[in-house]
């Protein structure tokens, strides 16, 4: 069903942005030299300019220099990569002069050509340009142009980043089309959602750990970051694996100043207590030897946190780098960042039905009883066992604030804190031939609160990660017959005329080693938040009663492992096992790698590459779990629950061919198959994990066509996907099934457009179509509740039963088909500027019942900014259009989607931030 009364107010802003923007880049365009007319009857000027050698010429007229802005009347800038310039790519040689003497004597009456001005292109200072064409990135290893990368690739930077003061990696969903903003049913947030898949984190190429399923980890500092590199599909082969992804966020961190000293300070302040602070400096200690880069975010107040009861984000963050350059060939850079977060998280509102959703009517009633086996009424608090539920008095329906929030105690809170390190060394021991060590050292901390009303606990006391990756990079030319190119005697371009073949080999080979160990609760299993009225205040009193170990195994239970168990050393915090969650877990990995790129001719092109993860797992319950559980289990046909030890091997392997028939235009197919895992709550393993969790396979078959046009002013890229794999499903513990096939099929367009330095343009659209894949399977996915609390009230049902779904094949629920973005900047000579986004999705049903939907909705936003040498004024506008829309518990993928029906997100109106930022 089309829905075109929800989208066609986002169709006329985007039509009305769009042509105020050309607009202005229209009339920006310097005005072209007016010629003498042609007095001959030949061809005009126009029509006999010479073809463009893709270079900028190197001579200047006066005039023109004079319009060019100095750099020291510019705010300084941060630069991803400095050093770097961008490459035009090759275009046919201009025609030569013809030689003098008697053999140019021309025919009688030939026309005669007037002198022909020719204006440089204008050259785009990196840190401003936003068409990354033909800026070379290492998301696959050794760095490739973007054009040429068989992949995806969406670089956001600093400046685009800036733009709308990015905090969160919902954020992102501005930038590449496809990201799913989420709450994740109140949990934090650490990775983006891709394609309806988490979005695997590494940190300038190496895992960032403690994750699953894109929540529970670390939050993202973006100030951190000088730009990231957000890639679609599976990760790459010299990556290495995490779990089943839908792409990939490489934080390229912030790089030391080594040619002067330089910094900036920004505060932030706005609506719904926002409040944040930030410095970033850095410069050299011995030029062109060792330099430094220090960053300090603090922040006390958030917006998308503060707009909701109860809800709250404090954080801490330092980042420092130092980079030393002791010789010519070797480089070393150390990173390190200390991150203290305090924060309570949004849940949003529970008994989500469609007249909440279109009408903000809120269904009420307090909570009756529990039922037991076979469906016997028990009056007043109590738990129920699985697949009984619980009785609600209904009442009327009511309107609701949209900043209600269901963790709005102040029982609940998230503490973390989160250490990491990293070296990286560079030793160029040849113009062809480069050895590179990553190391990187993690360590997380983190207890989560989250009692009222969802009595739920999950407490990390400590983790610690520590990875290493050794690379061998070598490039070098071969002829046919295996003859190798002297390079000092014949150049590639002579090669190629010489040879009919000239084949140049790109070889990123080595092997790679993590060590990981932590110590994981999680609990408890009965989470029944239909029971609660939001209507009435949530008293200490208002959870689920804990289930001991003699209520477990009896006659209304039968199963030891819904025991809540105490979490040493935190008093009133109880956990499960045998939930795929909970272990006491220490794991090493040895991943030997090789990729081989091997271009034929400047056309033909073929990327292969392979890697084995060997694992080596020991894995317990964590320190504190009764014997007395596991053996009871085997009594009610349940197996036991002991320490494990596995040995896995994973292989990977990727083959993708390219075909570039223009210098503007590259064709790729790309096959991937790995293994990837099923991960414990911090991304770790469990004891209950069989060997088949350990061998998840995943496949991709992507094609895709990326063009640079308009003089590299345009970059277009399009592709086509079918993904399957794997994704985490949520149990009743001791259950056999916790996870579940899906298929994923899908299109997507990314394009920048930068006609100048004054403009620039990025816009995005992504269909994907995701299914979960139960069928011939013992049964279906776990649903809390399976249908809505306005069905129950009419059928006068129990809530939250936990009950599975029959084995059938659904499609993704809480998860739109249709994805838009679009992001444009103007700026002004005098330093002036406004820029305007917009983010759209289509509808999406909530639950396995497709029946309640949330409808389509778009956002538009802007920012009028004055930037001038010394110091730069922001004023953000979200959501101006103050569109009311709703996000689910969870998108499809999440193993929370369960509660879909337990849980709904209203979204912030219309609401404003300002900042300042003084540069020195």
């Amino acid at each position: 069903m089309v829905y075109l009364k929800e989208i066609s107010p986002f169709a006329l802003g985007v039509f009305l942005l769009v042509t105020f923007f050309f607009s202005l880049s229209v009339f920006s365009q310097p005005a072209k030299e007016l010629l003498p007319p042609n007095t001959q009857g030949g061809p005009s000027a126009e029509q006999s300019q010479l073809p463009s050698t893709g270079q900028p010429s190197t001579e200047q007229s006066p005039q023109q220099e004079s319009t060019e802005p100095s750099s020291e009347n510019q705010p300084p800038t941060e630069s991803a990569h400095p050093g770097e310039t961008s490459q035009t790519p090759p275009s046919e040689t201009a025609p030569t002069v013809p030689p003098s003497g008697p053999e140019a004597k021309l025919p009688p009456n030939l026309p005669i050509l007037l002198p022909i001005s020719v204006t440089a292109q204008e050259e785009l200072p990196e840190e401003e340009n936003v068409v990354s064409t033909n800026e070379e990135t290492g998301v696959l290893g050794p760095a490739i142009k973007i054009i040429d990368t068989p992949r995806t690739v969406q670089v956001v930077t600093r400046q685009e980043m800036n733009t709308i003061n990015a905090q969160s990696v919902n954020d992102l969903a501005a930038f590449t089309p496809g990201v799913n903003p989420t709450q994740m049913t109140g949990s934090p947030v650490a990775e983006p959602v891709i394609r309806g898949l988490p979005a695997t984190t590494y940190r300038n190429g190496m895992l960032v750990g403690f994750s699953q399923s894109a929540q529970w980890g670390p939050l993202m500092n973006m100030n951190a970051y000088d730009n990231l590199d957000v890639v679609t599909g599976p990760v790459s082969i010299v990556y290495g694996p995490q779990e089943l992804a839908g792409g990939f966020a490489n934080e390229v961190t912030k790089q030391p100043y080594f040619d002067k000293f330089r910094g900036n300070a920004s505060y932030t302040v706005g609506m719904y207590s926002t409040n944040m602070w930030n410095i970033d400096l850095g410069g050299p200690v011995i030029k062109d030897k060792l330099a430094y880069r220090f960053d300090y975010f603090g922040q006390d107040g958030y917006a998308p946190y503060n707009y909701y009861d109860g809800a709250y984000l404090q954080r801490q963050c330092f980042y420092l780098d130092i980079g030393a350059k002791p010789y010519e060939n070797l480089s070393i850079d150390f990173n390190t960042e200390l991150d203290l977060n305090h924060l309570n998280t949004v849940a949003g509102l529970n008994r989500p039905t469609q007249s909440l959703i279109d009408n903000g009517l809120y269904q009420t009633g307090t909570w009756a009883g529990w039922y037991g086996p076979p469906g016997v009424f028990h009056p007043g608090p109590g738990t129920a066992p699985p697949g009984a539920g619980y009785a609600v008095d209904w009442g009327p329906l009511v309107p609701i604030s949209r900043r209600t929030n269901l963790f709005a105690n102040p029982e609940n809170s998230t503490n973390q804190t989160y250490y990491v390190a990293q070296a990286i060394e560079n030793l160029k021991i040849n113009d062809n031939l480069a050895l590179v060590n990553n190391s990187l050292f993690e360590y997380f901390s983190t207890l989560i609160d989250q009692a009222i009303p969802s009595t739920f606990w999950a407490v990390l006391p400590s983790g610690y990660d520590f990875d290493d990756r050794l690379e061998l990079r070598a490039q070098f030319d071969t002829l046919p017959g295996n003859k190798e190119t002297d390079s000092l005697k014949e150049t590639a371009e002579e090669s190629t005329q010489a040879h009919s073949l000239l084949l140049h080999h790109m070889i990123d080979a080595g092997i790679e080693f993590r060590y990981f160990s932590d110590t994981e609760y999680s609990g408890v299993w009965h989470s029944p938040i239909n029971i609660w009225n939001l209507t009435q205040p949530l008293p200490y009193s208002s959870f689920s009663p804990i289930v001991s170990f003699a209520a477990a195994t009896s006659p209304l239970f039968q199963n030891p492992y819904l025991t809540d168990i105490p979490i040493p050393g935190y008093p009133g915090m109880y956990y499960n096992v045998f939930n795929y969650l909970s272990t006491a877990d220490t794991f090493s990995t040895l991943s030997p790698f090789y990729q081989h790129q091997i271009n034929f001719t400047d056309q033909w092109s073929l990327m292969l590459a392979g890697r084995m993860n060997a694992y080596f797992v020991q894995a317990s319950p964590p320190p504190g779990t009764p014997a007395e559980i596991s053996q009871a289990a085997p009594s009610f046909g349940l197996p036991p629950y002991t320490s494990t030890s596995m040995n896995i091997v994973q292989p990977e392997v990727t083959i993708s061919p390219s075909y570039k028939p223009f210098p503007w235009m590259t064709s790729y197919f790309t096959f991937f198959y790995g293994q990837t895992t099923l991960l414990s709550q911090f991304g770790s393993f469990a004891p209950e994990f069989p060997s088949a969790y350990y061998h998840q396979n995943n496949f991709l078959y992507e094609v895709g066509t990326k063009f640079s046009l308009l003089h590299d002013k345009l970059f277009l890229g399009v592709s086509g996907y079918y993904q399957t794999g794997y994704i985490p499903a949520q149990v009743i513990p001791g259950g056999p099934i916790a996870t579940a096939q899906v298929a994923i099929k899908g299109a997507q367009l990314n394009a920048n457009y930068q006609p100048n330095k004054n403009f620039w343009l990025n816009f995005g659209y992504a269909f994907i179509a995701g299914q979960e894949l139960w069928q011939g399977l013992p049964q279906g996915p776990l649903a809390s509740q399976p249908y809505s609390s306005s069905v129950a009230k009419l059928y006068g049902l129990p809530v939250d039963p936990l009950v599975n779904e029959p084995p059938l094949n659904f499609p993704f629920i809480g998860f739109p088909h249709n994805y838009g973005n679009l992001m444009a900047t103007y700026k002004f000579d005098n330093g002036l500027g406004v820029s305007l986004w917009a983010l759209a999705e289509s509808g999406n049903f909530i639950f396995y019942t497709y029946s309640t939907r949330i409808p389509s909705w778009y956002t538009l936003n802007a920012r009028i900014f004055y930037s001038s040498k010394r110091w730069e004024a922001s004023l953000y506008l979200y959501n101006i259009t103050n569109e009311h829309y709703w996000l689910p518990g969870a998108p499809g993928f999440s193993m929370a989607r369960f509660m879909n029906y337990d849980y709904i997100v209203p979204q912030l109106p219309f609401w404003i931030q300002g900042s300042l930022t003084i540069f020195f």
